[in-house]
């Protein structure tokens, strides 16, 4: 019997992809796609999928939430991500919230799919980048490797208000627009107010790079 799988991703494009590489083969059965929030959440009430394949930056929720609520309401099945972050906290927090897998979007050729099968047989696929960066940080929390940073100074180098750091924090946490607003009670045209702003003062034009620089610069925690 071919293993039902579920693909809770908003990009068309990669959409396309993952659906033709699972479906491409006969191990394997798309029986769901969520491309947004209620969709995702659909998906997974429903429970008819073995194995979710979840993207973690839908624009409306955090992948990670939906990682959680798998983990709870269909117990029998498993969890991969596969996402274009492959820091730290993004990995970290997938782990620990359920996920049994971590892989990078560039990896959606028919090789995914014996990955995909392992994951659904009890392993825990990887991709190289995701592996040497979860053994560069267990040796650096074993030798208590934790760099000193003057935030405070940082920002204010940068120019950079207590505000702002707050949507940068939530942001590089990989929360939506919606959600950031909603923690922080303003609007989501604040938030992508703040947003421009911040990018300006950090000299880049991507949540990813955004994220990228301010854990460079220690503004936020790994």
């Amino acid at each position: 019997m071919s293993i039902a799988v579920a693909i809770i991703e908003d990009d068309p494009m990669i959409l396309k992809r993952l659906i033709d590489v699972i479906s491409s083969s006969t191990l394997c059965e798309v029986v769901a796609v969520g491309k947004n929030r209620t969709e995702a959440v659909a998906a997974i009430l429903a429970n008819r999928a073995d194995l979710y394949v979840v993207d973690l930056g839908l624009p409306d929720v955090d992948g990670v939430d939906l990682i959680r609520l798998i983990a709870e309401k269909c117990r029998e099945a498993r969890s991969v991500v596969v996402s274009t972050f492959a820091d730290t906290k993004h990995v970290m927090r997938s782990l620990r919230a359920g996920a049994c897998g971590y892989l990078l979007k560039d990896e959606i050729h028919p090789a995914l799919v014996e990955k995909l099968v392992c994951a659904h047989n009890g392993q825990a696929p990887l991709s190289p980048a995701v592996s040497q960066m979860i053994v560069e940080r267990v040796q650096a929390l074993e030798n208590n490797v934790r760099p000193q940073v003057d935030r405070q100074k940082v920002l204010h180098d940068l120019g950079m208000g207590e505000r702002e750091w707050e949507v940068l924090r939530l942001l590089v946490e990989g929360l939506p627009i919606v959600e950031i607003g909603r923690r922080l009670a303003i609007s989501p045209h604040t938030v992508n107010q703040h947003l421009r702003s911040i990018y300006r003062k950090l000299g880049v034009n991507s949540r990813a790079r955004a994220a990228n620089v301010a854990r460079t610069l220690g503004l936020v925690d790994e």
